[in-house]
């Protein structure tokens, strides 16, 4: 070196070093949040699992950025800390999914430099059947502040009636949906336990079934349309075993017949038995029932271990005339008229039982909205005229476009009207004798089940149920 620049160096030395220092400490830090960001994170391209470290990240390519409550973040929360991702979002063809039990993501076709971006919010924590579970699908609004699932199609699937608990699948099982966990409940012996509702995803048999045509003098009927009284009505029959049937009625081979001897009914509990059973059907006073075939035999329950899974609790059955507009026909108006007394005159107001229907207030609690009309809005809107908000009804995982579904409320006005949820997104009522509408059976679980540590409540992998 010569004297110039040794001159030249000394004189610069300092802020060489300087500069030098800073330059060196910024690599370091850069490297470092690079490296304990990405090392969080797991990925797959094409069909093998490895872990995003710093090496094999930048050998293959893969960035991944973390937004939580939609800001970027340099870090991910923590498993246990309350949030859910929302989404996986990837460019170039890449698909990317959120293991929630490994805390990882997993990447398929990384065929080319990808970006995938992970959105996490913050969810609910819960206890459903022993399990903690974080979501943001589901909500606590109602007014006793039930945990309901919400939404087009939240993960809520479980796998129920299976003919083998220990190898549940799609072949094995039937996949039901958990409507929330419900505060509270009033079992058959008196006693109040938080439990989960279920409700089979599809109709019974694929076809519509009557609530109810017994005509004027067969048990509660007073008109020639059926009878709103779920204690005796024939659908309650069909669904529910004979420990069940109403005080003062009898059975007489097979034929079930009311405190006058009249027979009203034929094969009591076909559902809940897995049997051949009868329809509800038209019976007029002094006629013999006539058994219209339907067969339970494969759409049944199929073996006592379900059948055990079901607890016996007390069903609310108040009903309500006025429900047409925003002052009496919103949801959380539904919720109180359920649990009310006012019913048609000498009709019970509850029932002890099994297998039920869904009430007119868990099919408007279902809704999430969008961000077009959001859930504050569908839930101050009347369920009546949820046909003219689509956004409300199709955002609703029980609401069904091909078919009208019974509920389990009774209009108060007359004997003969129940609450439907129409393929037009409201809710209305009309006569129990109809026979389009269709049933999808809703059951209270016991306490002791348990979830299993397989699933995660979507519809590709439902919620494992530890049945005996």
């Amino acid at each position: 070196m010569n004297f110039k620049r040794k001159l030249r160096w000394a004189q610069h030395r300092n802020e060489v070093y300087k500069y030098g220092t800073i330059l060196s400490l910024v690599l370091i830090v850069t490297i470092s949040i690079i490296y304990f960001t990405y090392s969080k994170f797991s990925s797959t391209n094409e069909a093998t699992a490895y872990e995003t470290t710093v090496e094999p990240f930048i050998k293959n390519d893969d960035f991944i950025a973390s937004y939580i409550d939609g800001e970027w973040s340099n870090e991910i929360p923590g498993k246990d800390d309350g949030y859910v991702v929302d989404k996986v979002v990837c460019d170039n063809g890449a698909v990317g999914t959120w293991d929630n039990e490994e805390w990882g993501i997993n990447i398929r076709n990384a065929t080319k430099k990808i970006k995938c971006s992970v959105y996490f919010k913050q969810g609910i924590i819960f206890t459903m059947l022993g399990k903690s579970i974080a979501s943001s699908e589901v909500a606590t609004d109602d007014p006793d502040n039930n945990i309901r699932y919400i939404g087009a199609n939240p993960n809520n699937y479980v796998y129920f009636n299976c003919s083998d608990y220990s190898n549940q699948s799609d072949s094995t099982c039937e996949k039901w949906r958990i409507i929330g966990v419900f505060k509270n409940v009033t079992k058959s012996d008196g006693t109040k336990e938080d439990l989960v509702k279920i409700i089979k995803d599809d109709r019974l048999n694929n076809t519509g079934i009557r609530w109810d045509y017994k005509k004027t003098g067969v048990g509660t009927s007073t008109t020639t349309y059926g009878s709103n009284d779920w204690t005796d009505s024939q659908l309650m029959m069909m669904l529910n075993p004979t420990d069940y049937l109403k005080s003062g009625y009898t059975i007489d081979n097979n034929i079930v017949k009311d405190s006058n001897g009249q027979a009203i009914y034929q094969n009591m509990g076909s559902y809940y038995n897995g049997t051949s059973g009868c329809e509800p059907a038209e019976i007029a006073s002094g006629a013999d029932f006539t058994c219209t075939s339907i067969d339970f035999t494969s759409t049944g329950l199929k073996n006592d271990s379900t059948r055990n899974a079901i607890e016996s609790v007390v069903w609310n059955l108040g009903g309500t005339a006025n429900f047409d507009s925003a002052s009496n026909g919103l949801a959380s108006h539904f919720y109180g008229y359920e649990r009310g007394t006012t019913v048609y005159s000498g009709h019970a107001t509850t029932w002890t039982g099994k297998v039920g229907l869904m009430y007119p207030s868990d099919y408007g609690y279902a809704t999430s909205g969008n961000s077009t009309t959001d859930r504050v809005t569908c839930l101050a809107k009347e369920i009546y005229s949820w046909d003219s908000a689509s956004d409300c009804y199709s955002n609703d995982y029980l609401y069904k476009s091909g078919y009208y579904q019974w509920t389990l409320t009774p209009g108060s006005s007359d004997a003969i009207y129940v609450f439907y949820v129409s393929t037009e997104g409201f809710v209305s009522s009309d006569f129990a004798r109809i026979s389009f509408d269709s049933a999808r059976p809703v059951a209270y679980l016991k306490s002791s089940i348990s979830l299993s540590s397989v699933g995660d409540g979507s519809s590709t992998s439902p919620y494992q149920l530890s049945v005996q």
